[in-house]
């Protein structure tokens, strides 16, 4: 790998695939979402890379398609990340670390290189997860809960007579058709629960993230909006891999 040789940083998330290019000073412009391995394969065509680091919370099934997608098109090393007991500071509470989702994991980790003092990270995705950080880098203990979507998703699969349409802005005001009180239910429930955790943490900053995250913002969650939070973690722990190396 050539010192000046870009690095790339893949996200595998449970609907989505997100990527971005990068380099020894941070994250670059060029990236790109997509929902299949194939589709990312085809907007990677044109770039080379001397090093990818992979964050994946999807099966191993997809993780094994993306590697070897990745494999075929250039020989470059591939660092697939994972959640650690410790790094950077930053320790965790699971008494089985790798049990941890490394997109919280990473998550944290950028927040406690971008940040002084305790902080709270939200990433706002198919799942809703809330996790708390002190300010000498102790996780906390976190929540996981259902993201509106699933919510929603939920309670059509499981019931029969509630049918609910897709693509409503989030709302939190009652609704006057079974679709309008469905959203405003899944928001409400998903944004009540974010806030009784900020309830109890009023020191704490607040992140989120997500592609959820602006429903929860726009709903009144206060919080500091960083949409590529885990992309940034990732560049944290690929720069720390890459160091150790070299070392």
């Amino acid at each position: 790998m050539t010192p000046d040789a870009p690095w790339l940083l893949i996200d595998q998330g449970n609907t989505a695939i997100k990527w971005r290019m990068s380099d020894v000073s941070g994250l670059r412009p060029e990236s790109g979402v997509v929902e299949s391995v194939e589709a990312l394969r085809a907007e990677l065509a044109v770039f080379d890379w001397g090093a990818v680091g992979l964050s994946s919370v999807g099966s191993d099934e997809t993780r094994s398609a993306l590697t070897e997608v990745l494999s075929a098109i250039s020989a470059a090393p591939i660092f697939t990340a994972s959640s650690e007991r410790a790094c950077l500071g930053l320790r965790n509470s699971y008494a089985e670390p790798e049990r941890m989702g490394v997109d919280r994991w990473l998550a944290m980790l950028a927040a406690r290189d971008a940040l002084e003092g305790a902080f709270c990270v939200i990433d706002a995705g198919t799942a809703v997860t809330v996790d708390i950080v002190s300010a000498d880098g102790q996780h906390e203990g976190g929540y996981i809960l259902p993201g509106p979507e699933l919510m929603r998703r939920a309670l059509m699969s499981d019931t029969g007579r509630i049918r609910a349409e897709e693509g409503v802005a989030p709302d939190l005001a009652p609704g006057q058709s079974t679709t309008d009180c469905v959203n405003a239910g899944v928001w409400r429930a998903a944004c009540a629960g974010v806030q009784s955790v900020m309830a109890d943490h009023p020191e704490h900053r607040v992140i989120v993230t997500g592609g959820g995250a602006a429903g929860l913002l726009t709903l009144g969650v206060t919080a500091d909006f960083r949409p590529d939070l885990v992309l940034q973690g990732l560049w944290v722990w690929l720069s720390k891999a890459l160091d150790d190396q070299s070392a």
